[in-house]
């Protein structure tokens, strides 16, 4: 029994010690295009596009035409076997093949598209990870110190040189810290998931941001011509001029042709019954009366149109987004700067001032907490500053496809 136990432990402890899989910002994109199920799904897309694509252009079948008549009496009779096929007298099949060719390049493009979008919003909760791992990381040196802080207090209360009020105070302070930080622990299990999902990952799998977060830069240049989903736009305007090629085309049927034999059995009084073999052509031309086609002409030229028109868009849009995430920036910058060039040496300065007040029994313990807490405040303000820069960052990086 016991040695049961010993080997149960023994394979249990590896998969309970599995080592967290520490994840970088450059390691997302790898991630995602090999794991992601989203993208796995969008890449059949391709896969029926191309299927499409061979099949467009090809020219009908021949058909196998078969007659046969006979009277009442089965003495007379004819039989006439033929093969026909239709011929397009425009350049239709040519149109369709341009057609299928357009549908595949913007499958192509979508299936970047997606991969694309799922790498922006990957980024964007690594990135309140990591800010989050920050806030925790602050707040777990803020609770050392408050903790610390009680203990002094609770020391200089034994000596009778501190109030049971002030002790107290100074305790609850320091477990006030402590409850903030389960409330990050939870946000940082749910972000967390959030972040398995867009890689791909099992449910069973252990992972953790590595790194810091990191210190303002400057956003990588792009060229917002390579969005992807601004070429999938173009793509889809040259599978709407190529339709209407192929609704011009549409005016004139196709022409249908083909060759036949014919063996008949008639009877030819008085001499009695003959038979006879005949050998022939047959074909039909469509004439253009009553229907143009102008109708499937017109909304195709339309389609045309609106597919330039949401090409444009994209690009304004794009353009707009990236100002607006490039000026949010610079505000997120300046208040990064204030923070650290004037508040946060304000902030260190008055807590000190308070303490030695304190200390030298000129000031009370709650000018104490306050200074605390406004230092505590800038610091947790500054992280959310710099987070809220790098996510801007990755919104203008991803307006104008900076990242492939």
């Amino acid at each position: 029994m016991v040695r049961s136990i010993l080997y149960s432990l023994l394979v249990i402890s590896p998969v309970l010690a599995q080592p967290a899989l520490i994840l970088s910002e450059s390691s997302l994109a790898g991630r995602i295009h090999a794991q992601n199920p989203d993208l796995k799904a969008a890449r059949w897309k391709i896969e029926e596009a191309l299927g499409k694509w061979q099949q467009a252009g090809r020219p009908s079948r021949p058909k196998l035409d078969v007659e046969w008549e006979h009277d009442a009496h089965f003495r007379e009779g004819e039989i006439k076997v033929g093969v026909s096929r239709s011929f397009p007298i425009t350049d239709r099949l040519k149109w369709e093949k341009e057609i299928g060719k357009a549908k595949l390049e913007a499958a192509e493009m979508e299936v970047r598209r997606v991969e694309q979008e799922i790498i922006a919003e990957a980024r964007l909760v690594f990135i309140k990870a990591l800010a989050l791992k920050s806030r925790r990381q602050w707040m777990a040196l803020d609770q050392k110190e408050a903790k610390e802080f009680a203990e002094l207090i609770k020391l200089n209360q034994q000596r009778a040189e501190a109030s049971p009020l002030d002790a107290a105070q100074a305790q609850l302070d320091a477990a006030t810290l402590l409850i903030e930080q389960k409330q990050l622990d939870a946000e940082e299990v749910s972000l967390l998931a959030e972040l398995k999902k867009l890689l791909g990952m099992r449910l069973t799998d252990n992972i953790t941001v590595g790194g810091e977060l990191p210190p303002l830069f400057q956003a990588a240049a792009g060229k917002i011509e390579r969005r992807a989903d601004y070429q999938q736009a173009l793509r889809e305007v040259d599978r709407a001029r190529n339709t209407v090629g192929r609704e011009l085309a549409n005016r004139y049927d196709d022409l249908e042709a083909g060759f036949f034999v014919s063996g008949m059995r008639r009877e030819d009084a008085p001499d009695g019954y003959g038979k006879d073999l005949m050998l022939g052509f047959q074909f039909s031309i469509p004439l253009p009366f009553w229907d143009n086609n102008s109708g499937s002409i017109l909304a195709a030229k339309a389609g045309v149109e609106r597919r330039e028109q949401e090409a444009t868009a994209i690009l304004v849009n794009a353009r707009h987004d990236a100002q607006g995430a490039n000026a949010e920036m610079i505000e997120w910058k300046k208040l990064d700067q204030q923070i650290t060039t004037e508040l946060m040496p304000l902030a260190e300065q008055q807590l000190k001032l308070s303490q030695q007040a304190y200390t030298q029994g000129q000031g009370e313990l709650p000018n104490i907490f306050r200074a605390r807490a406004q230092k505590r405040q800038l610091a947790l303000a500054q992280i959310d500053a710099r987070s809220a820069y790098h996510q801007a960052r990755v919104r203008y990086e991803s307006s104008l496809a900076s990242q492939p």
